[in-house]
Formats: C-alpha cells, sequence, structure tokens
C-alpha cells in the first residue's frame, strides 16, 4: 500500500467537502472524521476503503457516539467508500446502512440499482434499495448467503415480517420485491415466477388530511414582504405552488430555459417521475417571477430561476428544505397552529 497515494485520495475529499462551503465548524468535523478513517486504513493496511469496510468501521465506532455523531460518521464512512468504488465525490445520495452486505450481495444489490436507475428518479431507486438492502440481509441472517438458493418461502417470509412496518405501503413492498424478483430472474439467478405468488394487496385506507384555508392562504401570502429580495423570491415560489401544483424538488430545478414568455407556458421533467410535463404560465404567476428575475435574482452565470439569498452562495439554487422551513415562519407569523403530520 503505497502511503503517499492514500494520503493523496484523502486530502482530495477533504478539499471536495470544504468546496461545499459549509459551516466552518461543522466542515472541521467532517475533516476529523476523514482524518480517523484514513489512520484507519494505515492501521488495517487499506488501500481501497469498500462499502464492507465502511459497515464495519461504521459496527465498531458508531458504539457509544451521540446520535449526531454517528450520522456524522456514517456519512463520511460512505462518502469515502463510494469515492474508492468508482471515483466519484458524491456528497448527497450515500448510501448509508445499519444492515453491512457480504460482498456477493452487495455487488448483486449495485446492479439492481444500476437497473432501475435506468427508469427511475433517484429517490426512488433509493426507496426500493431500501427494502432490498433489508432483504438480503434478512437472507444472511437465515445462513443464505448465495442468491441462487433464494425460494419462494425466503421472500414471502421476509414480506410478512416487514408487513408491519408497511402499513400504509405494502404495494410498495409488494411492487419492490416482484421488480427484484423479476430482476433476479432475467439475470438467470433463480427460477421463481413473481406472479404467482406476489398479488397486489389490498387498497389502504387512506387519511383525509386537511389543507389551508383561502383565509389561511391570504394570512400567509401577508406576511411575506415583497419589497425585499427574500420576500419577492418566496412569494414567486408559493405563488407557483399554488397556481401549478408543481412539487417543491421542480420548483427548486426550475431554469430559465423552462419558461416560454411568448408562449405563456412552463416545461419541465418532474424529477420524482423523470415524465415531461407542460403548465400554464398565468398573469399572476409571471409577473411574480418576472418581478424576483428583475429586481431581486443575484446577476450570476447559472441556469436555475430561484437562488439563494446569503452569500457566497448567490450562484447555489434553493432546496426543498428552504421550502418547509420558509413556510413554516409564514404560518407562525401568521398565527396559523401546525403540529406534526397533520397535512399542512
Amino acid at each position: 500500500m503505497e502511503t503517499n497515494i492514500l494520503r493523496t485520495h484523502f486530502d482530495h475529499l477533504i478539499q471536495c467537502t470544504e468546496n461545499l462551503h459549509l459551516n466552518k465548524r461543522l466542515c472541521k468535523r467532517y475533516k476529523a472524521h476523514y482524518e480517523e478513517i484514513y489512520l484507519y486504513c494505515l492501521e488495517k493496511q487499506i488501500a481501497a476503503f469498500s462499502y464492507q469496510e465502511a459497515a464495519s468501521y461504521c459496527s465498531v465506532k458508531c458504539l457509544h457516539r451521540k446520535k449526531y455523531a454517528v450520522k456524522e460518521t456514517t456519512k463520511i464512512a460512505y462518502t469515502v467508500a463510494r469515492y474508492f468504488e468508482n471515483g466519484d465525490f458524491a456528497w448527497k445520495n450515500v448510501t448509508c446502512s445499519k444492515f453491512p452486505l457480504c460482498t456477493a450481495y452487495a455487488e448483486l444489490e449495485e446492479k439492481f440499482r444500476q437497473e432501475l436507475s435506468q427508469r427511475l428518479s433517484p429517490g426512488t431507486v433509493r426507496t426500493g434499495i431500501v427494502i432490498v438492502r433489508q432483504f438480503l440481509y434478512f437472507l444472511q441472517q437465515a445462513d443464505t448467503h448465495d442468491a441462487g438458493n433464494i425460494t419462494t418461502d425466503n421472500v414471502l417470509a421476509f414480506v410478512r415480517r416487514e408487513a408491519a412496518n408497511h402499513k400504509g405501503s405494502m404495494p410498495k413492498l409488494l411492487r419492490t420485491m416482484k421488480k427484484f424478483v423479476c430482476f433476479l430472474r432475467s439475470e438467470g439467478i433463480v427460477d421463481l415466477d413473481v406472479n404467482r405468488f406476489l398479488e397486489k394487496s389490498g387498497r389502504c385506507r387512506r387519511k383525509v388530511l386537511p389543507c389551508l384555508t383561502d383565509d389561511e392562504l391570504e394570512a400567509i401570502f401577508a406576511q411575506i414582504e415583497r419589497t425585499t429580495d427574500k420576500g419577492r423570491r418566496d412569494y414567486a415560489i408559493f405563488l407557483l405552488a399554488i397556481r401549478t401544483g408543481m412539487r417543491a424538488s421542480d420548483i427548486a430545478g426550475l431554469k430559465l430555459a423552462d419558461i416560454s414568455w411568448m408562449e405563456r407556458t412552463i416545461r419541465v421533467v418532474q424529477k420524482k417521475t423523470r415524465v415531461s410535463m407542460q403548465l400554464p404560465l398565468t398573469t399572476d404567476v409571471g409577473n411574480a417571477i418576472a418581478d424576483y428575475i428583475l429586481h431581486s435574482r443575484p446577476h450570476v452565470d447559472t441556469p436555475y430561476v430561484f437562488l439563494r439569498t446569503l452569500p457566497p452562495f448567490f450562484d447555489t439554487p434553493v432546496t426543498t428544505s428552504l421550502f418547509n422551513t420558509a413556510l413554516r415562519e409564514y404560518m407562525e407569523a401568521a398565527g396559523i397552529a401546525r403540529i406534526g403530520w397533520d397535512g399542512k
């Protein structure tokens, strides 16, 4: 193992993390985690920190750490593992799991992930992979370490066990398992007819969620100070959401080129479904977006419409978490009560 080469890799990872412009104190803690993994690699004489090594590392290091430290430790460990696997620095969407898999199952999981990624959004892929990883870990615990030995009983036993955790999402569980078994069949690993033992579940009961009334919406919009940069941006964002029904992720990813001012339309490819859609650009929404672009949007070379207002992030698009924070602030200012999971 070349110590200098290993050091170069970790210096690169540290530099990439610093380039994210995170909070200085947080960045310092992340750097300490990188250094701890580097020393771990030297001690174990590890030339390439794998996902399996990440799982082993976390199982030891996270035993007596506080919750926030466990989250940081796991995030950095799997960021390093992802980097050594394919050479990419990926800060988001890193697999951090408490279900460590053997090498064969980890490779099978990754192959299935690539298969799903060809036609599904990253968020949907992550949800499916979590279920599949739990299933493969379930097999390991049952001493089934060869995917070719998977039986109908294995699949049904897992579904029965997980049913209690999917009271409102059984269709998702069954759909994912059907896709995975079909994948195994297409790869020639198993010969199971999934349609014979995995049928659709009954329709789950849906709770009727309350919506914001017209008076509440009016009170919320009254709290937005439209003479400020932040106010113009937030007003345009929330008005766009109400008039079009666009998801927060699609609004955050909206680009200048997506808006056709002449045709009065907005064209986007939905992040969740990857389906292209065309929406009408109403006069009030168009005016709100134009007011923001002309008077408050930072003059930077970026294709995104809605940007952050605080330096040094002028060229960074807003995030969905920013929407949630802003909405909570305006609701509190308007005196609108909100409790967790109330649908608002």
